[in-house]
């Protein structure tokens, strides 16, 4: 399953984006190491900005990822640790704009963020950064009532791309059917068909939905607690229209999400216990949340053209919505929707099952199961 729900969390978005267009430099990289120098690849230079973003109207902050494709004589890697070779120095300003029925009623600029750092790898150098762009967006600065036009352009030369999208909708009646009990009731060993349903009603402009449940825990070792997180992932969903008001929902039992854990986790060295729930005593018992993430059309369009060939045609179309550049802005729409206590049965599983028991979790007495 190629990287919905790894747009939803902004540590993963950066990482997909930055892995989605740093593929794109890379290959060219490889094409052009592996020709054959009879052959004249080496024609003018052309500037070609390379962008990725998505808007979500949910989130204090929106990012903005920005490259330039490269080419040049002599050895391609090479060329990949030198900033200016994939990444506009200084040059650059980034502004969104608010256009309702046509008109243009506002304007953001983005500012360089450098708060996230560039991982290892070919196009990476010391004097590097992620070339990533944001600004703040407190509750209420992005409206749904409008389409937002994102405007980069290159001081220096000259060279300007735009796209746009609209919002993602919130979307309604976001419901399980025994909203006051604690979560995973459902997960006893006598009780292991017992179906918990988590259903919604779709959102205007959405094409894609992806649930997420998280555990919330922390590990208790030898040099002090840290906080944890675990995301059970589940298929995405596609809507019939962008109209919203559809039907969605999605099912699962206790047992299928028991051994999810038991895959996921590990006993490693140092580790005395761990402990569902949050370090926050504000939060301590909320130990599971539910997540409900939408995306746009263009979003969907972006994920599909990027999964894995199944035919003997190996060769895909590169999909771009930015004008005068390459790379995607669209949008999505995050909600968290609950936050559940476990019951005390779900606890005393984790702690005991057959699938969770060498993992160390205490059960609700703050024992670990023996």
């Amino acid at each position: 399953m190629f990287g919905f729900i790894i747009l939803f969390n902004f540590k993963y978005d950066i990482y997909i984006l930055i892995k989605k267009s740093n593929f794109f430099l890379f290959s060219l990289v490889i094409l052009f190491s592996a020709c054959s120098t009879d052959l004249a690849v080496i024609g003018n230079y052309k500037e070609t900005m390379v962008v990725y973003g998505l808007l979500d109207q949910s989130q204090l902050k929106q990012y903005i990822k920005i490259n330039k494709a490269f080419l040049g004589e002599g050895n391609a890697f090479e060329y990949a640790q030198i900033k200016d070779s994939s990444q506009f120095v200084n040059s650059l300003s980034v502004v969104l704009k608010r256009i309702k029925n046509g008109v243009e009623i506002d304007s953001y600029n983005f500012s360089p963020d450098n708060t996230i750092e560039k991982n290892p790898g070919i196009f990476y150098a010391p004097e590097q950064s992620n070339a990533i762009y944001s600004f703040q967006t407190p509750a209420g600065t992005l409206n749904v009532d409008s389409d937002y036009k994102l405007i980069v352009k290159n001081n220096q030369s000259g060279k300007e791309i735009s796209a746009q999208t609209a919002l993602v909708n919130d979307f309604g009646n976001l419901s399980s059917p025994n909203p006051n009990s604690p979560f995973f009731n459902c997960i006893l060993a006598n009780n292991n068909n017992y179906k918990y349903q988590v259903a919604w009603q779709t959102g205007k402009n959405a094409k894609i939905y992806q649930l997420v449940i998280r555990l919330n825990y922390y590990d208790s070792t030898e040099t002090g607690n840290i906080q944890q997180k675990l995301d059970w992932i589940f298929p995405e969903q596609k809507t019939q229209g962008l109209g919203g008001g559809e039907s969605m929902k999605n099912e699962f039992v206790g047992q299928i999400y028991m051994q999810f854990v038991g895959n996921q986790l590990n006993d490693y060295p140092g580790l005395l216990a761990r402990i569902p729930g949050q370090l926050d005593q504000n939060k301590k018992n909320l130990m599971a949340d539910i997540i409900v993430i939408a995306g746009g059309d263009d979003l969907n369009t972006f994920i599909e053209v990027n999964k894995p060939s199944t035919s003997i045609i190996q060769e895909k179309p590169e999909f771009t919505n930015i004008t005068n550049g390459l790379g995607l802005l669209s949008s999505r729409y995050t909600r968290s929707a609950f936050s559940k206590p476990l019951s005390a049965t779900t606890w005393d599983s984790l702690s005991c099952g057959q699938y969770t028991k060498g993992l160390k979790f205490k059960n609700h007495l703050g024992v670990i199961c023996q």
